[in-house]
């Protein structure tokens, strides 16, 4: 985790949503107080309470290296919560932190767009905190803490639908596995609290609003539980068959200290490990039709994922392995998720290229530490402030700032090339305070009125 931690110190909000809220969407709410704001989006675009009212605080603090900060403290925060969990399960603070670094590992080895999951603003404010808080809800409900769930609880629910859905599979686990907690006024808190949080959330009259931008979405009823289905599946396949999935859960089985599980509890989390990939993207692919379902939404579902199978694997009579066996296992773990597909550019399209520039590693850890070594990640954060320097001296109207020298990092939004380059982009001046230019990469084509 260690270089897209560094990374977050290069980090620039040049990307698809992160300056509309920055800019308090182009001056809409410098008028209006933070209450009225939450009010206008839950009448007119969703109910996803807790993470509106998180981004409509973005234009009030943001500074660049404030918003560097934040984003790194986000990713600390996902860590933190998964040794949360992890020490709560094996109720050992040393094998907590092994499993929370392996945990990590593999989800950012399996990224299929590391931008997408650790650098969009709006992701990391809708999803990550969802993800946090509901790691951190599972670790309080293992312990028994039910009166600290319940505002974690209402938080949870208002950070996004997967979350909602992940938080009502929670309760719901606690109560089929400890049915004695309805005997008491604290098991029914947590349903009627969650129950309480997921009405406002999901009677929002801004979700209907939304749903009818997806209105002419092609797919039938059937079709889109079959594509829910098969998403799910697909991901669940992924993992196994091009991550250290299996690997990492033979080292847990031969290493970790027993769960002590029923055999219908160890029946019930399997059952829970299989399903939660398809129910995870349902909410997504169910809103939007089938018309949506970003990498950033998909990726981080390995961590609920793995976590479960962990919780299996430990369940049962431990794995006896070699000793030689255990270290093979666990050189090539570290090895295929720092440097999986490692191989040499020979390709002579481009300009030339020395002998590092060749290298290509498709694991994202590894990817990440060869473009802070190789300089990638520095020119792309030089590349930016020259725009800016370039749009603060800008005369009012459209602004021609130089080109992205450097995109091959993992800081840089790659869809952003396809709205800046043709139409200019309105927001990128209040990041310099300079609201009345329009940036483009290159001169207009066609002169704008």
């Amino acid at each position: 985790m260690l270089p897209f931690l560094v990374s977050c110190f290069y980090w620039h909000p040049v990307g698809t949503h992160a300056v509309d809220w920055i800019s308090n969407w182009g001056g809409k709410y410098d008028t209006v107080s933070w209450w009225e704001q939450q009010l206008d989006w839950y009448t007119t675009t969703m109910g996803r309470y807790s993470s509106t009212a998180l981004l409509s605080t973005v234009g009030n603090w943001y500074r660049l290296s404030t918003a560097r900060i934040v984003v790194l403290v986000l990713h600390l925060a996902l860590g933190g919560a998964l040794f949360f969990l992890a020490s709560t399960l094996l109720q050992n603070w040393k094998t907590g932190l092994v499993v929370t670094l392996t945990v990590l590992a593999l989800y950012l080895s399996q990224l299929s767009n590391p931008y997408d999951s650790l650098y969009r603003l709006t992701g990391l404010f809708i999803y990550q905190t969802g993800l946090i808080s509901s790691l951190v809800l599972a670790g309080l409900l293992w312990r028994g803490h039910i009166f600290l769930a319940l505002p974690v609880i209402v938080f949870t629910v208002g950070t996004n639908e997967i979350s909602l859905l992940h938080t009502g599979l929670l309760i719901g686990s606690y109560i089929l596995l400890r049915p004695e907690c309805l005997r008491t006024p604290a098991g029914w808190s947590l349903i009627v609290t969650a129950a309480l949080s997921a009405a406002v959330a999901l009677l929002a009259p801004g979700n209907w609003v939304r749903a009818d931008l997806y209105h002419s979405a092609a797919f039938s009823d059937l079709t889109l539980v079959g594509v829910v289905i098969a998403s799910g599946v697909y991901l669940m396949v992924s993992w196994i068959s091009s991550t250290s999935l299996l690997p990492i859960l033979l080292l847990c089985g031969a290493l970790l200290p027993r769960i002590s599980f029923t055999r219908r509890q160890r029946q019930f989390t399997i059952l829970m490990s299989l399903v939660l990939p398809v129910l995870s993207v349902a909410p997504v692919l169910v809103a939007t039709r089938g018309e949506s379902l970003p990498e950033g939404i998909t990726d981080w579902q390995i961590i609920p994922t793995v976590m479960l199978l962990i919780m299996v694997v430990t369940s049962l009579p431990r794995l006896i392995l070699p000793g030689k066996a255990i270290v093979t296992l666990a050189v090539f773990i570290g090895l295929a998720n720092l440097l999986g597909g490692l191989y040499i550019d020979r390709g002579r399209e481009g300009p030339p290229r020395g002998p590092i520039d060749r290298i290509v590693i498709a694991s994202p850890p590894g990817a990440a530490w060869l473009q802070l070594l190789t300089g990638k990640t520095q020119r792309y954060d030089q590349s930016v402030e020259r725009q800016y320097a370039v749009a603060q001296e800008c005369e009012a109207g459209d602004c021609v700032v130089p080109p992205m020298a450097e995109s091959e990092t993992y800081l840089y939004d790659a869809s952003y090339d396809r709205r800046v380059l043709p139409y200019g982009d309105p927001w990128f001046g209040y990041l310099v305070n300079r609201p009345d230019i329009v940036v483009f990469a290159k001169q207009p084509a066609v002169e704008r009125r």
